[in-house]
């Protein structure tokens, strides 16, 4: 009880008056109170802090926005206000930190944004994380997981800091490769992985095995692949309306294998598969997006990080994936980016809005800055984040296009 009253104490004073606003006493004194709609409907617009608070001022609070309508309600809500993730492991925890992506709309050179804090997953060593998906992200790479006891892939809610284990992968294999995907017509939330033989310049994928979130006893399925192949391990993943691609190589020697792209059907778990002669001009890594609806890929010209030294990147967009009909445009670095990113190592985050490119440090730096790049104008502009506190020189995950999820996590 005494818990619960601090818990209740720390309701904000933005979140009573909502809260008091749902019964209100007339002159006659009696009660009559706002219909439950409207209720979640402003509830729907509070951030993921305020609604996990608001769940334990009272066991009808707390059951009323557990429900499925509230939750996708406010997945909704927060849909249409993506935000800028940023995670990174320090200290004993996997801490997560979001800005609001409209804060970085700016047409000044040089900016700052302030990050909030959005919680702490308690873990005592470093991690690598999958692309978000509809607000939840998953580990990424079980090998690397492999050197500590009893260490196994989870799933987390960076709005909550709830998290899950999944079952362990049996296999004999030396590494296992994560993916996390959602369709948003049924609702559902799929694990895509597949473990790794590795012996010198022979790389192949086996065993590809897909698990179901919220089902109760989470169990690996093993699924069918028609191609053998390997996913380009440091190219990142997207999920576009209930597919997921990623970029890989046929299986075999890496020196004369074929580049393709891997789509992954979240409701029929089929794996397909665009295969061009011109994708071996992909350079690593590549960065696989969302591009006004369309997949594209956004490859430098060189392979390895980009620092100050590079001279721009290709931009390749799908038409359309059963053909395929694709393009690509050229674009080079003014000047100014020289200046600006000068010897810092960044990888390329994604589109921001129709026409910006951002890019952003892999390690934890003081102060700590991202790029944009605007294709149109051919412009550059910095904008620095402030509030991740007295840390440097961890590994830092940058994600576009977060949206804020009160799901809890079971």
């Amino acid at each position: 009880m005494c818990a619960m009253k601090k818990r209740k104490q720390s309701v904000s004073k933005e979140e009573v008056r909502i809260i008091s606003s749902t019964t209100s006493t007339k002159a006659s004194g009696e009660k009559s109170r706002l219909p439950m709609d409207i209720i979640l409907e402003v509830l729907s617009r509070l951030p993921a802090k305020s609604i996990a608070r608001c769940r334990v001022v009272s066991k009808d609070w707390g059951s009323t926005l557990c429900r499925p309508y509230f939750t996708d309600l406010f997945l909704k809500m927060s849909s249409l206000s993506p935000c800028l993730l940023f995670t990174f492991h320090a200290e004993g925890k996997w801490s997560f930190f979001s800005s609001p992506e409209a804060m970085l709309i700016s047409d000044q050179k040089s900016s700052s944004v302030a990050v909030d804090i959005l919680s702490h997953v308690p873990i005592d060593y470093p991690i690598r994380v999958c692309v978000p998906a509809c607000g939840l992200l998953c580990t990424k790479d079980e090998w690397v997981l492999s050197r500590k006891k009893d260490a196994r892939m989870m799933i987390c809610n960076p709005s909550t800091g709830g998290f899950k284990l999944l079952p362990k992968v049996k296999t004999r294999r030396g590494r296992v490769m994560t993916y996390l995907g959602y369709d948003p017509i049924e609702e559902v939330y799929k694990v895509l992985c597949m473990t790794a033989s590795e012996r010198p310049y022979i790389q192949k994928a086996e065993q590809h095995q897909v698990l179901t979130l919220g089902t109760g006893k989470l169990n690996w399925r093993m699924i069918e692949c028609p191609i053998s192949h390997y996913p380009r391990p440091r190219d990142n993943e997207i999920c576009i309306n209930g597919v997921l691609y990623y970029s890989a190589l046929e299986s075999g020697s890496w020196r004369t294998s074929t580049s393709m792209i891997v789509c992954f059907d979240i409701r029929s778990e089929k794996l397909k598969f665009i295969v061009d002669e011109a994708f071996k001009d992909f350079k690593s890594p590549s960065t696989l997006i969302n591009y006004k609806g369309k997949l594209g890929i956004l490859s430098p010209h060189t392979s390895g990080f980009m620092d100050g030294i590079f001279i721009g990147f290709e931009l390749w967009v799908i038409d359309d994936i059963e053909k395929p009909t694709w393009w690509r445009h050229t674009h080079i670095f003014p000047p100014l980016w020289d200046t600006l990113v000068a010897q810092a190592r960044v990888n390329i985050v994604g589109t921001t809005g129709d026409s910006e490119i951002m890019f952003s440090p892999t390690v934890v730096s003081n102060p700590f800055y991202i790029f944009c790049y605007n294709m149109e104008t051919r412009s550059i502009r910095r904008v620095e984040i402030k509030g991740f506190g007295p840390v440097t020189g961890q590994n830092i995950y940058t994600f576009l296009n977060h949206v804020e999820n009160v799901k809890l996590i079971t």
